[in-house]
């Protein structure tokens, strides 16, 4: 299907206190995939119908652009794998492959296992360039019943050797991940999927795969997301000398055995902060997550922490 379309704390952070420069207080923003720059504009998409698309000149004013999907359209594979799916769509991750974004999507229903992470590829972000469009190239993997992983909140890692793994996951069956084929965008041939964290219908999603030195970083949510003010997401980690892992926190426990250290949680006007992407600008290295802002009615908002690392462990400070 083608479719084209014109011009989507660690503790020290907790004591030092939460500020971080937000978006533009219009813009309501959740699961913000990893914030890509491309010619000097940044980039990133976000849950919402056809696909949030946001931009910003300096990561200071941002601008909602038109959807990846125009309204009521989709692509046609998803009505029979996704029964109920109305087009508004969970979680995207995008990542620049062989000359190619690669824009990752979940369809589901809320509370349901049934569902599944497609991709689309275009040249380019920016709607204004003549080469601008987006063509589906169909699902990547799917999900069935409570005890599968299921197919949504897609995050993607390019490692220093150019493999490429995606994560995935929520509560169900645990987070998963697999590598995948950097032409095609969909699993690699003969890739084995490899459960990372949680399981049980445990409370872990928002999968974020990061590498530094030796090890890789497993950056996961617990708690309950979408509630505004009531929301209790909070940010925990384990690191593996795998991109597949076994993963396992700073006491050494496995996080599909409940393992995980906590990164970020709830501070201030700060409630429920989810959904960890890198982007490496410059000499930083800044991650983007979402927030349910209490000074605005819950209202959910994207912002940034500076990521560093303490004896082998990260730390989320303000920017």
């Amino acid at each position: 299907m083608r479719i084209r379309f014109g011009p989507w704390i660690g503790l020290l952070a907790l004591l030092c206190g939460v500020a971080a420069r937000a978006q533009d207080p219009d813009i309501v923003t959740h699961d913000p995939s990893t914030v890509l720059n491309e010619a000097g504009t940044y980039w990133y998409f976000a849950t919402g119908n056809g696909i949030q698309v946001v931009s910003s000149p300096d990561r200071k004013r941002w601008t909602p652009q038109k959807p990846i999907f125009e309204k009521g359209t989709w692509p046609n594979w998803i009505d029979s794998t996704v029964r109920g799916f109305k087009g508004h769509f969970w979680a995207p991750d995008c990542i620049r492959m062989n000359g190619r974004y690669f824009l990752y999507y979940s369809c589901s229903t809320f509370g349901s296992p049934v569902s599944a992470i497609g991709v689309a590829t275009s040249p380019t972000l920016n709607p204004q360039s003549p080469d601008y469009r987006w063509t589906d190239q169909g699902m990547v993997v799917s999900s069935k019943v409570r005890t599968d992983i299921n197919a949504i909140d897609p995050s993607l890692l390019r490692d220093t050797d150019g493999r490429v793994y995606l994560a995935y996951g929520s509560f169900h069956g645990g987070l998963g991940a697999a590598e995948i084929d950097t032409l095609t965008g969909k699993l690699k041939a003969g890739a084995t999927i490899k459960t990372v964290a949680g399981g049980r219908q445990s409370d872990w999603e928002a999968a974020a795969l990061i590498r530094e030195g030796n090890y890789y970083y497993l950056f996961a949510n617990n708690g309950l997301c979408c509630k505004g003010l009531n929301s209790t997401y909070y940010i925990v980690v384990g690191r593996s000398t795998s991109p597949l892992g076994p993963f396992v926190d700073q006491s050494g426990r496995d996080l599909t055995a409940g393992g995980g250290t906590l990164v970020l949680r709830t501070d201030g006007r700060y409630i429920g902060p989810g959904h960890v992407g890198l982007l490496r600008d410059g000499n930083r290295q800044l991650v983007s997550i979402h927030f349910y802002d209490a000074d605005d009615k819950g209202k959910a908002r994207l912002a940034f922490r500076q990521l560093t690392f303490r004896n082998g462990w990260p730390v989320l400070a303000p920017e």
